[in-house]
C-alpha cells in the first residue's frame, strides 16, 4: 500500500512524527509532500496561498491514498482535487474554529476570523472519505460538525525520544510541560507540599522531554476540558512515569483513575493538590499506577499497536 502524506503540515508535530512513524512500520510506503509556511497574519495568509499551489506541482510516484497530516483543514480542497478520485483521509484531529476561539480564544465567537474558521472546518471535514482525530469523543464532535465518516487513532508518542526508564531524582518533583491550564497547576503548587516545576513551552528541548519526565516523580498533564487526549501524557505512559490528569471522557477512553492514572476533576487547584499529595505521599501506589499505565501505553498506543490501526483504516477506506 502506497501513502502520499500531504499538505502545509507542521512535519516537527507529535501527531505527524507519530503517524508516519507508525504507518512505516505498519509496512505502508509513504512519500511525504509537504511544503512549509513561516509567519503570521497577512504575510502567514499569502504564504498558505502559495503553499497551496506548490503542492499541486505533478506527482513523481503512484499513490493508492492521500492523507493530509496535522494542521491541514486549508489543504484539504486542495488534496481533494490531487486525489484525482483516489481515497481522500484527513487527519484533522480538532476543529480549527473550535479550537482557535474557544480553547485558545485567540478571536471572538462572533468575529470575521471565527466566521472564516467555521467555513474552513465546513470544507474540510465534508471533502474527505475519511476524517480521523485523537478519542472517540472528538470523533463525535466533527461528526457532529458534518464529517462523513470518522475515525480515531490515539496520539501516540515519539518511542525513539520517550525510552527512558522511569528514575525519579532529587528534590522530589512533580512536573507539568505549561499549557492553557497552567493557571490551575500555578494555583495547587502553592499548597500541595510537593515542589511544582512548571516549564514553559520550549525550555524543555524536545529531545529533552524523555530524560526530563523520567527524572520528575510525577507527571502533570492538562487541567481543562478537553475532548482531546494530551501529548504528555502519552509522553509520560511511555516513560513508564505516574501521570495526574483531568478527567475528561477523552481521558477516560484510555485511563482509570488508581489504575493507571489519578484523574481529577478539570479546572480545580484544590483537587489537583490534593492528588499530588496523596501521590507523593504513597510510594507503592506511585509504582502500581506507573507499572499499570506502561502497561497500558504498550497494549493499546504503542507504535505497532497504532500502525495497526492507520493500516485497517487505510485497507478499509480502500475498500479492501
Amino acid at each position: 500500500m502506497r501513502a502520499l502524506y500531504f499538505g502545509t503540515y507542521d512535519r516537527a508535530h507529535p501527531r505527524n512524527v507519530n503517524a508516519i512513524a507508525a504507518l512505516r512500520a505498519a509496512g505502508v510506503d509513504v512519500e511525504e509532500r509537504q511544503v512549509a509556511v513561516r509567519g503570521g497574519g497577512l504575510v502567514g495568509a499569502l504564504n498558505i496561498f502559495a503553499a497551496e499551489w506548490r503542492l499541486l506541482a505533478p506527482r513523481r510516484r503512484a499513490f493508492d491514498v492521500l492523507i493530509v497530516g496535522y494542521p491541514g483543514h486549508f489543504d484539504v480542497p486542495r488534496a481533494r482535487r490531487f486525489a484525482r478520485g483516489r481515497p481522500l483521509v484527513f487527519d484533522a484531529v480538532l476543529s480549527l474554529e473550535n479550537e482557535l476561539v474557544d480553547v485558545r480564544r485567540h478571536f471572538r465567537r462572533r468575529s470575521t476570523a471565527a466566521s472564516v474558521l467555521r467555513v474552513v472546518d465546513y470544507r474540510a471535514l465534508r471533502l474527505p472519505d475519511l476524517v480521523v482525530c485523537g478519542s472517540d469523543a472528538e470523533a463525535r464532535h466533527l461528526s457532529e460538525l458534518g464529517a462523513r465518516q470518522t475515525a480515531s487513532v490515539f496520539l501516540g508518542a515519539d518511542e525513539s525520544v520517550f525510552c527512558e526508564t522511569w528514575s525519579p531524582v532529587r528534590p522530589f518533583h512533580a512536573l507539568h510541560i505549561a499549557d492553557t491550564s497552567a493557571g490551575v497547576v500555578h494555583d495547587a503548587a502553592r499548597s500541595a507540599e510537593t515542589p511544582v516545576r512548571i516549564a514553559e513551552p520550549g525550555e524543555i528541548a524536545p529531545e529533552d522531554r524523555g530524560i526530563a519526565l523520567a527524572h520528575a516523580g510525577i507527571t502533570l498533564g492538562s487541567f481543562r476540558e478537553s475532548r482531546a487526549i494530551p501529548a504528555v501524557v502519552f509522553e509520560a505512559l511511555a516513560t513508564g512515569a505516574p501521570v495526574i490528569t483531568a478527567d475528561t471522557a477523552a481521558v477516560r477512553e484510555l485511563l482509570a483513575d488508581g489504575d493507571s492514572a489519578v484523574l481529577v476533576p478539570p479546572e480545580s487547584p484544590a483537587a489537583l493538590a490534593q492528588a499530588i499529595k496523596r501521590l507523593a505521599a504513597d510510594e507503592p501506589l506511585r509504582r502500581r499506577i506507573a507499572a499499570r499505565g506502561r502497561d497500558v501505553f504498550r497494549d493499546r498506543a504503542s507504535r505497532p499497536v497504532l500502525g495497526d490501526r492507520w493500516r485497517e483504516l487505510l485497507r478499509q477506506t480502500l475498500g479492501q
